[in-house]
């Protein structure tokens, strides 16, 4: 009983946003969810490159290049720059992934 009231609720919701069906809805819902994230890990990958004034490959270069000198919060910064590059990445490609399947559908 209670999957048909929430069934009742939902169409009335995806009907009010213009969606035909749940699996229009859950993709538009995959793609919003995958660019927040895109931009989440842009935006922080965007906070290093003006903080240094370089690309990550070319900040990485130049602290793996150092030999005996330790900057701490430089190194920090590799690795938290590092993580939110592979994630904008993944994300990214999820993105594109989720369009091309999209457009390939219709």
């Amino acid at each position: 009983m209670k999957k048909v009231k929430f069934k009742k609720y939902t169409d009335e919701i995806f009907n009010a946003l213009n969606y035909h069906d749940e699996s229009e809805a859950i993709v538009d819902f995959a793609i919003l969810s995958a660019s927040s994230k895109y931009a989440e890990f842009y935006d922080e990958c965007q906070k290093f490159e003006n903080k240094y004034g370089k690309s990550f490959d070319d900040f990485a270069g130049e602290i793996r290049g150092k030999i005996g000198t330790e900057k701490f919060e430089e190194e920090d910064d590799l690795m938290a720059w590092q993580f939110a590059k592979e994630n904008m990445d993944y994300w990214e490609n999820r993105l594109e992934e989720l369009k091309s399947a999209l457009q390939s559908a219709s």
